[in-house]
């Protein structure tokens, strides 16, 4: 029996020196399962930053809306301008009537030298233009211009007559004792007359 058992042990070894380096072969040459996914996970990261610097592309891409923002930002008058409180009506209504800021006789004694008028020549008679005189009966004798040329936000004496409390000469305008008006102008007038004489001021540079 012991020899029979020697007979079969060198084949034995035999076959498993064969599978072990079966086994080495495939070891070497690696295993989809185990190699791989760690691969494509590498693979996987690197595609992710790449896509994270397309999405940072795309942001710098809406900033190039700004532009846009920056003309809407230019000028131009207020939306809420329009009908009654446009800035030239606002003036008409609360200062260009008889007694008051216009030409003629009867109002000699309290225009202060100052026509109001709205007309194509409004603009001459405030841009740059000083008060009137003693003469006229203005209080604001020396002072001003009414508007002053180049300035923006529009500034001068007109504009401190309007918004002043109280003005540096006079009365605050529109005259509250008067027939039209019984109460200052209303913060949305007074932007609408600023835009107005800005509108003024501008015209006139050219």
């Amino acid at each position: 029996m012991n020899r029979r058992v020697h007979r079969y042990v060198p084949g034995w070894f035999g076959f498993a020196g064969a599978a072990g380096a079966l086994c080495s072969v495939l070891a070497l040459a690696g295993c989809p399962g185990t190699l791989d996914p760690s691969l494509l996970k590498m693979e996987t990261g690197a595609g992710g930053n790449t896509a994270t610097g397309g999405a940072s592309g795309g942001t710098g891409g809406t900033g190039g809306t700004n532009p846009t923002g920056g003309s809407n930002g230019t000028g131009g008058v207020p939306a809420n301008c329009t009908g009654g409180n446009e800035g030239s009506m606002v003036i008409t209504n609360n200062c260009a009537y008889s007694g008051c800021h216009i030409a003629g006789p009867g109002s000699a004694d309290s225009s202060g030298g100052l026509d109001l008028t709205v007309n194509a020549t409004i603009g001459s008679r405030l841009v740059g233009v000083a008060a009137g005189t003693a003469a006229e009966a203005s209080l604001c004798t020396g002072m001003g211009p009414y508007l002053n040329p180049g300035s923006n936000p529009p500034t001068g004496l007109l504009i401190e007559k309007i918004t002043g409390t109280p003005p540096p000469c006079g009365v605050q305008m529109p005259w509250t004792q008067g027939p039209i008006s019984t109460s200052p102008l209303t913060s949305t007038q007074v932007t609408c007359v600023e835009a107005w004489a800005e509108g003024l001021i501008t015209a006139a540079a050219q």
